[in-house]
């Protein structure tokens, strides 16, 4: 369904959360994710983290065939060269689809933790 907004039209979200821009001009799905957003920068100007990238892509290939992708909020990149997966969810957002891709991205990337920001 599609809502008027002032000047567009926009995509009415499914949990009623609200789209925001945080303080580095990303589009985010919801405020705590523009607010996460901006203390990933913050430890990135601190030098507690090395980098970070906002809403990758990542395919979930089993035996080569690819069965979904998932599109985590954040990958982080720790001052060692780990990477970790941050996703940012209410308790309501977690469903049964999105437990299924949490258990395959578990069992496919096993060497980048996947973490849950509540």
């Amino acid at each position: 369904m599609w809502i008027r907004n002032k000047k567009y039209f926009t995509k009415k979200m499914k949990y009623r959360n609200k789209s925001c821009v945080c303080r580095q001009g990303h589009m985010h799905d919801s405020i705590k994710e523009a607010n996460y957003c901006d203390n990933l920068e913050i430890l990135k100007k601190t030098g507690e983290i090395k980098d970070y990238e906002i809403q990758k892509t990542f395919e979930l290939k089993v035996n080569g065939h690819k069965i979904c992708g998932i599109r985590p909020d954040f990958v982080v990149t720790t001052n060692s060269g780990a990477k970790e997966i941050h996703e940012v969810k209410s308790y309501i957002t977690m469903t049964p689809e999105w437990n299924i891709k949490r258990k395959l991205w578990e069992a496919i990337y096993t060497d980048m933790e996947y973490i849950v920001i509540r």
